[in-house]
């Protein structure tokens, strides 16, 4: 893997990729039948601020690439909120905070538990691909269920469990240039994990493991199919995910992604 450089393109092209991404997989959630998560959306600026109304998905109401010369719009984005009962986060840009957006941001009661930092890295197809007990391939289609079942016992403790979450998920693995993969051992389905690909940046994105078989690599196994495939899906970028000390963020470091400064967040 090529040697990375926290350059200010490239932390400005991954905020850039959320911005892209949120967009369009909120844009796929939007057009489900009869939207049934009640999604909304404002562009502004470089920026989107994203509203969802179903009680669980509330907690991704948020506005993305914030900056000084957004400010104007504050007062009234944090209306459009409000008149739903719904609270938001925003999101500044890593290198775009000023004292004017630091003091409009702090006056309208916001508050930030500080800057973050984004997992990275440049796919050049040679990831070994381990554990060769483990077989992981892409999931088609006409797997839906078995994808989506594996999906949700991966998550059984979490609000992901919940029936009407299939769709949004569903929705949001399912995006155009995006694939989707499937963990086997000794034939049985095991994990399931999603590789949405939006401007040419892969995101490791939604990836389970079934109870029974943790521990046992298949988490590893489906971070280095998606870094394997990477270049040839014409990706130039891959961006993980996961806080600092997970499971997900341990597994992505051992696989070579290392952590470049991201942008802050500001919550109500």
């Amino acid at each position: 893997m090529d040697i990375l450089h926290a350059s200010p393109d490239l932390i400005a092209r991954v905020d850039r990729f959320g911005t892209r991404f949120n967009a369009a997989r909120f844009g796929a959630v939007a057009a489900l039948p009869g939207n049934p998560f009640g999604v909304e959306a404002q562009h502004f600026g470089d920026g989107i601020a994203i509203k969802v109304r179903h009680s669980l998905l509330r907690g991704k109401n948020r506005i993305y690439e914030f900056r000084t010369a957004d400010l104007g719009l504050l007062a009234d984005l944090l209306a459009w909120y409000e008149v739903d009962g719904l609270t938001c986060t925003f999101h500044v840009p890593a290198g775009q905070m000023s004292r004017a957006l630091f003091q409009g941001l702090t006056d309208a009661g916001l508050w930030s538990p500080g800057s973050g930092t984004v997992p990275v890295i440049v796919p050049d197809g040679d990831t070994p691909l381990l554990a060769p007990s483990i077989t992981v391939r892409r999931s088609g289609p006409e797997e839906k269920e078995l994808y989506l079942d594996l999906f949700q016992q991966s998550f059984a403790a979490y609000p992901e469990q919940e029936p009407e979450y299939r769709a949004f998920q569903w929705a949001e693995d399912s995006l155009p240039g995006g694939t989707r993969y499937v963990a086997e051992i000794d034939g049985q389905p095991v994990g399931m994990a999603s590789f949405p690909i939006v401007g040419g940046i892969g995101f490791l994105g939604t990836a389970g493991v079934l109870p029974e078989y943790r521990r046992c690599g298949v988490h590893s196994a489906l971070i280095q199919r998606r870094l394997h495939d990477a270049a040839t899906l014409g990706c130039s970028l891959v961006i993980g995910g996961g806080g600092l000390g997970t499971t997900t963020f341990r597994n992505q470091e051992r696989a070579g992604l290392r952590l470049i400064p991201a942008g802050s967040v500001w919550r109500e």
